[in-house]
């Protein structure tokens, strides 16, 4: 198996990132991200003197801080550094690592201290058991800036090998899991500044590298020079090194829309739907599944689409009725009757819902448990039809399109239900706003977590291919790089418009999920300033 380990172009950027962020609560963050890792959550009690917790804790400081590969150097002066405190050693622990994070990060927060008392609760009984405070993110809302997830994330893979060229989108769904990241802290504490290139190479940068990139303490002068040429990697280091994100947890989600895995779905469940709300890829899914069959067949469910359209009836020809086959009929006969029994044969059915689906099915419905068949007569030729095994079905369908009913439970149980959510990870691989102004991921992330708040309804969300628009795909780039007057227009004359829809119009439910400044369509550096008001 290869290895992929990030450059140190790609490190360096994530340090110089991280470098420039001004945080007021830099040393509460780190310790709190620390002990999250832990266990430390609103519900229960957990205690920080158990052998197995400080273990965790020394794991979480050494992803976060650690500037060394080997353990042998656990012990040892100036070992770590606070990446959210990463200008200078002033507001870093004195303390080596090991000492820090298994005793003083247990003093400091069990002391007592001011800070601390507004962010944990302490058992009456046993000051080592901890637990977060209901309105604990109540002390970070006064930070001045807010953390770069990616920078954030990409420095704590500095020393991290993996099996492929994971996407950024990935490695902050290992940060995030990693420390336990809520949503509401998402949020309030992070961003994505989308300003770094995701580079891979051959071989791990050096810790030395690292610590080049730091420098030296004021009162140690000699330091980095000292250990150039100790820490070198060996096997016996190998064993020793934290990796950020097993092998098991980085597989997941590589790729954000698995087209392989939907076809082996497919292969053995025969008929498919995928739902969920506007723009999260479900036709683009389905087309993407349609390269996979020898033959597709396409066509669009609408209220006036019938049973004829679908099976067959009689249509008047020179004056006399004969009987027309459907489009469904149409396609079974050409899949039973081909000379290549392995030609796979693929209906998509778009917009499922909009007809009536049980009458446009009718009898057929049978025919979806596979294995039945059902007679039938065309102009006086009686014939036995089924579904056969090379022809698989797939509809769409939009779950909140109010103007239809619901499909009938008898169809829906016979098809795969699959639901499609937006894909934040998709924006941060994939869009940009020219000049990074902002990042299109937070603000889709944020209008969609107003909307449930304000909606309660899962539905009423915007997915994300709604900003992966073709005239703004960089090839070179791999990129949607949005100029920011397009994306201004895209904004005020799709977004907003789907959201009025979704509130039915209610100017103050309107304004609970984008803020009046973005609802009264913002222009220029107007525009601009109010989305970057929006996400602060």
């Amino acid at each position: 198996m290869e290895n992929y380990y990030l450059s140190e172009t790609t490190i360096s950027d994530s340090y110089i990132t991280l470098s420039s962020v001004n945080l007021k609560h830099d040393g509460e963050l780190f310790t709190l991200l620390i002990l999250k890792h832990a266990g430390l959550t609103q519900h229960d009690f957990f205690d920080l003197s158990t052998e197995p917790t400080k273990k965790k804790l020394l794991q979480a400081t050494k992803v976060l801080a650690y500037l060394f590969i080997s353990d042998d150097y656990l012990r040892t002066k100036y070992n770590f550094i606070n990446p959210l405190a990463m200008d200078g050693w002033g507001n870093n622990p004195t303390e080596a690592l090991l000492t820090w994070s298994t005793q003083r990060l247990i003093n400091n927060v069990t002391g007592g201290g001011k800070q601390w008392k507004s962010i944990v609760i302490n058992d009456p009984d046993n000051p080592n058991l901890i637990k977060l405070k209901h309105n604990y993110l109540e002390f970070f809302k006064d930070m001045e800036d807010k953390v770069p997830l990616d920078a954030l994330s990409i420095w704590c893979a500095r020393f991290s090998n993996y099996p492929y060229e994971i996407p950024l989108s990935n490695l902050i769904k290992i940060f995030t899991q990693f420390f336990n990241i809520t949503e509401d802290e998402k949020t309030l504490i992070f961003s994505t500044s989308n300003r770094i290139r995701l580079e891979y190479a051959e071989n791990r940068v050096t810790s030395n590298f690292i610590r080049s990139l730091i420098g030296n303490p004021a009162k140690n002068p000699g330091w980095i020079d000292s250990f150039e040429t100790e820490d070198i990697e060996t096997p016996e280091i190998h064993k020793s090194l934290i990796q950020f994100g097993g092998e098991n947890l980085t597989m997941q989600g590589r790729s954000n829309i698995s087209v392989d895995f939907y076809q082996r779905l497919i292969n053995k469940a025969k008929q498919a739907i995928f739902m969920g709300p506007p723009g999260t890829s479900k036709s683009f899914l389905a087309k993407e599944l349609s390269e996979k069959f020898n033959k597709v067949k396409r066509i669009q469910f609408h209220p006036q689409y019938s049973y004829q359209d679908f099976i067959g009836g009689k249509i008047l020809e020179n004056g006399s009725l004969r009987d027309e086959k459907g489009e469904l009929i149409d396609f079974i006969e050409k899949a039973t009757s081909s000379e290549n029994p392995k030609e796979e044969y693929l209906l998509i059915i778009e917009e499922i819902n909009r007809a009536n689906v049980s009458q446009v099915f009718g009898e057929m419905i049978q025919l979806l448990d596979r294995g039945e068949s059902l007679k039938l007569s065309f102009n006086g030729e009686e014939k036995d039809y089924y579904l056969p095994d090379n022809l698989k079905i797939i509809g769409t369908m939009n779950t909140t399109d109010r103007t239809v009913g619901r499909i009938d439970y008898a169809i829906k149980r016979r098809f795969y239900q699959i639901y499609c959510r937006p894909e934040i990870g998709i924006l941060i691989d994939k869009t940009r706003i020219v000049g990074n102004d902002f990042s299109i991921a937070d603000l889709l992330a944020k209008i969609n977590q107003n909307l449930f708040s304000v909606l309660s309804n899962k539905e009423m969300v915007i997915g994300h291919a709604i900003f992966l628009k073709d005239f703004v795909y960089s090839t070179e780039n791999d990129k949607f790089e949005w100029p920011v007057d397009d994306f201004e227009h895209l904004f005020n004359f799709v977004v907003i418009p789907l959201i009025e829809d979704y509130c039915n119009g209610n100017a103050d439910l309107i304004m609970n999920v984008i803020g009046e400044k973005l609802y009264n369509q913002q222009t220029g550096s107007e525009f601009v300033k109010a989305i970057k008001e929006y996400l602060s």
